[in-house]
């Protein structure tokens, strides 16, 4: 799966560039929340996203296994045992496509299968039940069957369904109703009463406020008329 590498030599130093793959994606669909499909050599993937609901784990654990791909980690040593008991071998466990304008993390078939293993049998407390599961339940080549199958007839129930025609529906003339006309001496009367209670609530907590400030022998001055219209 290692893509070729070719040497630019700039200014007197070289550096090394990925050759650009010639694979593209033909298919692609996200089923019961697995993101999987199909390259233009036929071979099935599986995306990060999807290959971490199978695994039963994180988005962000998948991704750490390729970043630490080039180290000596257990579980970097786990995976890539799972590789070699296949004949298999990977420079990066998952190869980086763009499909639609948008980039996928794709994992081949062997690639999905040791992870599966790791997180269903040798990640000590770290293994998860469903990574077990859908390991037993897509053992051997089931997996491939399993997108295959899932892309298939996923694609053909959604090309399958017949186009609803348009049905107009006569629109049925509806009788106006007649909108009460608002009295505007009344509406102007009650705005009246309203702004002068708002003031003579106004005036009270000022002549309180005042009260309240004042030197106790000037305070009677104040109080009489206060008292005088809270009890009118």
């Amino acid at each position: 799966m290692s893509d070729a590498v070719i040497t630019v030599v700039k200014k007197g130093r070289k550096r090394k560039q990925p050759q650009i793959s010639n694979l593209y994606i033909t298919l692609y669909g996200e089923y019961d929340g697995v993101g999987m499909g199909c390259l233009s050599d036929d071979s099935l993937y599986l995306t990060q996203r999807g290959l971490a609901r199978l695994c039963g784990v994180q988005n962000a654990h998948i991704g750490t296994i390729s970043t630490d791909w080039q180290t000596d980690k257990p579980r970097i040593r786990a995976i890539k045992a799972r590789l070699e008991t296949v004949n298999e071998n990977r420079s990066s466990p998952h190869r980086v496509m763009s499909h639609k304008g948008r980039i996928q993390h794709t994992y081949d078939m062997a690639m999905c299968r040791a992870i599966l293993a790791y997180y269903a049998f040798d990640a000590g407390r770290q293994t998860q039940p469903e990574a077990e599961l859908h390991f037993r339940a897509y053992d051997g080549e089931g997996l491939e069957a399993y997108v295959r199958h899932a892309l298939l007839v996923g694609l053909s129930a959604v090309e399958d369904v017949p186009v609803q025609p348009i049905r107009f529906q006569p629109v049925v003339a509806e009788i106006e109703t007649p909108v009460a006309q608002a009295d505007a001496v009344s509406d102007m009367i009650r705005s009246y009463y309203d702004l002068s209670f708002m003031m003579a609530q106004a005036y009270v907590a000022w002549l309180n406020a005042l009260m309240q400030r004042a030197a106790w022998n000037n305070r009677l001055g104040l109080y009489v008329p206060l008292r005088a219209f809270l009890t009118s």
